[in-house]
């Protein structure tokens, strides 16, 4: 695991400790942020608040800072996901001078929603696989205005899950091995 692009471009993040935790696979992920930085969608990464759900060992969400985003929350319910979490933003070596802002919070994505007051531009959801945590994150985010019609939402899961999105325009769904992307839009 690495990070791709960017100001910490190269690298090497802490791996799961164990497989009770899944991370993206890098063709996911570059093409995640290849969408990201593409002009189909006129998504600005840069100085953008970001909320990386179920973050695991936080690669996506790294990735999104190391691009330039200004405000990143991370959020997982897992001891051993935080524990890894924490020691990859810690090889980072953040100068805090330039007003990146960092949040850690250890708790099931549904309550720690409740409990923020940002609005955020982009949204990554990659919760364990046949849960039905992406369709409560996204009744959430719309209820507690955690999003807008400017913000986008990337969420993984496996190829064979389907989720309700009702509220939100699937902008468009990518295939890679048993992973599936989804990219949703209020609407």
């Amino acid at each position: 695991m690495r990070i791709i692009s960017g100001k910490f471009r190269g690298l090497k993040l802490q791996p799961p400790v164990d497989f009770s935790i899944r991370p993206t696979s890098d063709r996911l992920k570059e093409s995640l942020f290849s969408i990201l930085e593409s002009n189909k969608y006129n998504i600005k990464i840069q100085n953008s608040n970001v909320i990386d759900i179920c973050s695991g060992t936080g690669a996506l969400g790294i990735e999104a800072l190391s691009r330039g985003a200004k405000l990143i929350y991370f959020i997982d319910k897992d001891p051993k996901a935080i524990n890894v979490l924490q020691k990859n933003i810690s090889k980072l070596k953040i100068d805090y001078k330039d007003e990146t802002h960092i949040k850690i919070i250890r708790d099931d994505a549904n309550i720690a929603l409740k409990n923020i007051k940002n609005n955020f531009d982009i949204v990554l959801i990659d919760p364990p696989y046949n849960s039905n945590i992406i369709e409560e994150c996204l009744v959430k985010l719309k209820q507690y205005n955690l999003i807008d019609l400017d913000s986008y939402i990337f969420a993984e899961s496996s190829k064979n899950e389907n989720f309700n999105f009702d509220g939100f325009d699937m902008l468009d769904k990518k295939i890679y091995g048993n992973s599936k992307l989804t990219i949703l839009k209020l609407f």
